[in-house]
C-alpha cells in the first residue's frame, strides 16, 4: 500500500473534476475510495496491465458522470450496482466508437457486480468486507466520518 501522503495525492488527483463544494468533495472521496478497493480487487484477478488501465480509466469516467449527473446527496454502493448508465454522456463527451462504448459498459457491469457482492457481504458480515474496511481505514486516516 502507498504511503498516506502519496495515497492522498492520488485520491485527490483521481477526483479533481468530480466535485465543486465541500459536500460534493466528500461524496467524491467516498466513491473514489470504493473504486480504489475495486482496483485492488481487479489486481487480484490477474488482468493484463492494459485491461487494468482501461477499467481504471473507465471507472474514473463513471465517477465523473455519477458526480455530475447523478444528483446524489451521499454515496451508497447501490448507486454503482445497477446497469451501465450515462451512456449518452459517454458518447457525447468521450467517444461514440462501438469499441469504447462496449469497454465502458463492461467496466460498469464489472463494477456493478463488485458493488453487489460488497452489498451482499456487508449484509452477511457485521464487521464488513475488505473494501469497506479499506474505506473505513482510509476515511479514519483522512479524518472523514464514514
Amino acid at each position: 500500500m502507498k504511503p498516506d501522503k502519496e495515497f492522498e495525492e492520488d485520491l485527490e488527483y483521481f477526483i479533481e473534476d468530480w466535485h465543486w463544494n465541500k459536500k460534493s468533495h466528500e461524496f467524491a472521496r467516498r466513491m473514489a475510495l470504493f473504486m480504489f478497493g475495486f482496483f485492488e480487487y481487479l489486481k487480484s484477478q490477474k488482468l493484463s496491465e492494459s485491461t487494468q488501465r482501461k477499467h481504471e480509466s473507465n471507472s474514473e469516467l463513471i465517477g465523473k458522470f455519477v458526480a455530475d449527473y447523478g444528483y446524489y446527496n451521499e454515496f451508497r454502493l447501490e448507486i454503482l450496482a445497477g446497469q451501465p448508465d450515462y451512456i449518452n454522456q459517454f458518447k457525447r463527451k468521450v467517444s461514440n466508437s462501438h469499441y469504447m462504448v462496449q469497454s465502458y459498459k463492461t467496466t460498469w457491469r464489472k463494477l456493478a457486480k463488485y458493488a453487489k457482492s460488497q452489498i451482499k457481504q456487508n449484509a452477511q458480515t457485521p464487521e464488513g468486507d475488505r473494501a469497506k474496511q479499506y474505506c473505513l481505514h482510509k476515511c479514519s486516516q483522512m479524518r472523514i466520518k464514514p
